[in-house]
């Protein structure tokens, strides 16, 4: 995942609700990203901190959460 991306984008790629990723910005948890045509346009170097704002929040399992243990 490189560039901008939208909210729709990063949701899909996340593999979660595009309101998710909406409410981190709209409650202040992240900064609001520039805008492009409206839309936010969120660089892929603040992905990172959307999936650990999302993780925080059980709106995305922690890694090897869904692996059985060996």
């Amino acid at each position: 995942m490189s560039g901008i991306h939208s909210t729709r984008e990063v949701a899909e790629f996340l593999d979660t609700d595009e309101w998710r990723v909406r409410r981190l910005f709209e409650d202040g948890t992240l900064a609001e990203p520039s805008r492009f045509a409206g839309k936010r346009a969120i660089p892929s170097s603040l992905v990172p901190a959307i999936v650990d704002a999302l993780r925080r929040r059980g709106w995305l399992p922690r890694p090897n959460a869904t692996e059985a243990p060996a």
